[in-house]
């Protein structure tokens, strides 16, 4: 069965992909109209026959006529609901009458079909450049369509790639100003996503710092919910992911569930609109608050994409679809497993020194860890967050031999080297801004506010991005850098550029250039996506970095609330989970080692902790804990993920992780508030082999039972109940489950 087929007799377009389809037509006047899209018949033998489309054609109510969904809504065909496209010419496109003015503009746009084809291996913009492979590098079909504008030489193509095996369409825009006059973009989505007629409800992130990915369940009311966020970076009160369905039919793990995220780690916004008709859909695309695109004559935009499919087995369903798809077809190279990461952070803060590091190296090695990282305070005069920042040279004060001593017993020991880097900001009190104060954001004669007391640099000058490359590429090469933790601390405030108000779009490119030009001259170079914690996560940023750093609240309690919100639609293996102290050193908060290490084991594993202030016994416990995670981290960073349980939802997060083939499946539970009294009973598991038997190993090798794959889907597991038992104790543990017969 072909996967991009054309009715030429009806003019329709369908997409047949795994378990899903979405399909749109053309009108007899050119335009472009949704026709529907949701999960196939279970019998995937049936030839996708639709016909006598006109009886499903919309009607318009009362006053309102503009209730038709077309798959790009443009001002223009729309002028009293949300659109896609907005666009100025200066002037008509014939010669004006007598009674006009010659100098109106024309703020309408309509577009109609002019052609399509199908394309292999279309890009959207900014896709990753770096030349490092993803999983699967086999060529997918694009479907192409290009429109025309019905006066301008003002052009549109939508470009549909498609994952069929995934259910995933990747959607993006592409403007073209074939006219003699400078056009000007208003609004621009990446796309639209148009939803059956009825009545929906919205499951989103929230939050904020250290409470990123907060998930939030909202029906959508007749009108508009924008949710957006205008930054540098993708921000921490949203995210740019969402999960639709229709109200109350809908569970883990059956109903339709329509998903979507954005490929773009800036400005961006999220637009759902419900007309009166009970029309529903969704603008995806850039901010637009401070919005603008100036097309010159000849000047083409493509805008990075919009991710979105639908899903017949409920919201895991959905998040299984992004995650494989994020793992084989977005994240580069991820056939390595992430190894287990230390960072000195804690142990030391600013007072870094090489006999301080030498020991937290050496302590590090001996519990098994992989990768060891040096965090900020390691340049200049960094001694604390108000100097230094900028200036990306090895402090001689801390490592008077440079970093050679250190990076020589890190590698005789096994591990790989790491650095933390902040390479978008700047101290006012650092050599970099001294030299080259205009090479900030600001504007001219007005406040320059400091926020962690930096600024952030123009990344609008191509000098300044020059200059960040050169010294990034240094380091590597000097310092055999394995590993960078690319951070960014803060929001920008005035967003004064060379660019004007295009810096929105350019600090992003800039930011994803200096990513892949990294990973282009440096292929074994890894990288992980950190800002201020969970700022900058989202698609885009996945096409450059291994792993990104969902929050810098380590609480396991709080975490894993972020990590059930988190994995709706992020895969765990990108996630970096750390183990810190027994007190959290944000939250002050108790919580014992084996919580500590279950909930952060869900993830790519990283040690926070300070080493150097811990037991032999604790060291010891670590060593099992981290032998144990090797033991697991094929199946949690390779397998599907099932939500049996959610902590907001009951006080109890339990994932279960399964590779394909069923044949191992880590069981993870943490209990993170249950009520006195109520009795838990124990998840059914799911996507084993009913027929197989099952061994249920702990962390110590122990074997604890074992189970058909039918019992322990139909009963769960034996014991694993945690009521609320005397003083509401916490219970967590962590299984491996192995396929034995």
């Amino acid at each position: 069965m072909n996967t991009i087929r054309f009715d030429a007799e009806q003019r329709l377009f369908q997409i047949q992909m795994r378990a899903s389809y979405y399909a749109f037509r053309i009108l007899d006047n050119g335009q472009i109209v949704h026709t529907g899209s949701g999960s196939l018949p279970e019998n995937e033998n049936v030839e996708p026959v639709l016909g006598r489309l006109d009886d499903y054609a919309e009607t318009s109510y009362g006053l309102d006529s503009q209730v038709r969904r077309y798959e790009l809504p443009t001002f223009g065909d729309i002028s009293y609901h949300d659109v896609a496209l907005k666009a100025s010419f200066p002037q008509p496109a014939a010669k004006p009458a007598t009674h006009e003015s010659p100098n109106l503009p024309v703020r309408d746009v309509r577009l109609r079909y002019v052609s399509h084809e199908i394309r292999t291996d279309e890009n959207p913009g900014l896709a990753p450049v770096h030349g490092v492979p993803t999983r699967k590098t086999q060529p997918r079909e694009t479907l192409c369509v290009k429109l025309k504008d019905i006066a301008y030489d003002f052009r549109a193509t939508l470009f549909y790639r498609i994952t069929p095996e995934h259910d995933i369409i990747e959607r993006w825009i592409e403007l073209e100003n074939a006219t003699s006059m400078e056009v000007a973009i208003e609004s621009l989505a990446f796309g639209t996503l148009n939803l059956p007629n009825g009545e929906y409800e919205v499951t989103r992130p929230t939050g904020c710092w250290n409470r990123e990915f907060t998930a939030v369940r909202q029906n959508l009311e007749q009108g508009k919910l924008l949710i957006d966020q205008q930054g540098l970076n993708t921000g921490h009160a949203g995210n740019p992911f969402f999960l639709l369905n229709e109200r109350g039919g809908v569970t883990e793990s059956a109903g339709d569930v329509w998903f979507g995220a954005l490929a773009y780690s800036g400005n961006w916004c999220l637009r759902f609109e419900v007309l009166p008709s009970n029309t529903v859909r969704v603008h995806g695309g850039y901010e637009l608050s401070d919005f603008s695109i100036s097309l010159a004559p000849g000047g083409k935009h493509r805008t990075p994409a919009m991710v979105h499919g639908c899903a017949g087995d409920g919201r895991g369903g959905a998040s299984r679809r992004l995650h494989r798809f994020i793992r084989e077809y977005v994240l580069p190279d991820s056939a390595a497993l992430r190894p287990v990461l230390y960072n000195s952070w804690d142990a030391t803060y600013f007072d870094i020194n090489l006999e301080k590091q030498m020991e937290l190296v050496r302590l590090a090695a001996s519990i098994g860890v992989e990768l060891f990282c040096i965090d900020d305070g390691w340049f200049g005069s960094r001694r604390n967050d108000r100097a230094g920042l900028g200036d990306w040279v090895v402090s001689e004060e801390i490592f008077p031999g440079g970093l050679k001593p250190l990076t020589q017993e890190i590698r005789r020991l096994g591990m790989k080297f790491g650095l933390w880097v902040e390479p978008e900001m700047v101290n006012p009190d650092s050599d970099l801004y001294r030299a080259h104060p205009d090479w900030i954001l600001h504007f001219p004669g007005r406040p320059r506010t400091e926020g962690r007391h930096q600024l952030i640099l123009d990344f609008g000058r191509s000098e300044v991005v020059e200059h960040m490359f050169g010294v990034l590429d240094a380091l590597v090469r000097d310092h055999d850098v394995d590993f960078f933790k690319w951070d960014m601390n803060r929001y920008a405030s005035e967003p004064g550029s060379v660019v004007g108000k295009a810096i929105w779009q350019k600090h992003v490119a800039a930011v994803y250039s200096l990513f892949d030009r990294l990973r282009g001259a440096h292929p074994k170079l890894s990288i992980q996506s950190c800002s201020a914690g969970g700022g900058r996560v989202d698609i885009g940023m996945f096409g450059r970095a291994d792993q990104v750093w969902a929050s810098d609240n380590s609480d396991a309690h709080d975490r894993v609330i972020i990590e059930d919100g988190f994995s709706l639609a992020y895969p765990p293996r990108a996630m970096e989970c750390w183990v810190t102290n027994e007190e959290n050193p944000l939250t002050k908060r108790i919580a014992s080692l084996d919580l500590r290490f279950d909930v952060a084991m869900r993830g790519a594993l990283g040690i926070g902790s300070a080493l150097n202030r811990l037991s032999a016994e604790e060291l010891d416990a670590y060593k099992r804990k981290i032998e144990f995670y090797k033991k697991i981290r094929p199946v949690v960073q390779e397998g599907d993920l099932y939500r049996l349980s959610l902590g907001l939802e009951g006080g109890v997060s339990i994932w279960e992780i399964v590779l394909p083939d069923a044949s191992r499946a880590v069981y993870s539970i943490a209990v993170i508030n249950l009520a006195q009294g109520r009795f838990r009973t124990p998840a059914r598991l799911r996507a084993l082999d009913a027929a197989s038997v099952y061994a249920v190993i702990d962390e110590k090798g122990t074997e604890l039972g074992r189970y058909s794959g039918y019992q322990l889907m139909t009963l769960g597991l034996p014991g694993d109940t945690a009521s609320g038992g005397h003083g509401g104790a916490i219970r967590s543990r962590t299984l491996l489950l192995e396929r034995i017969k």
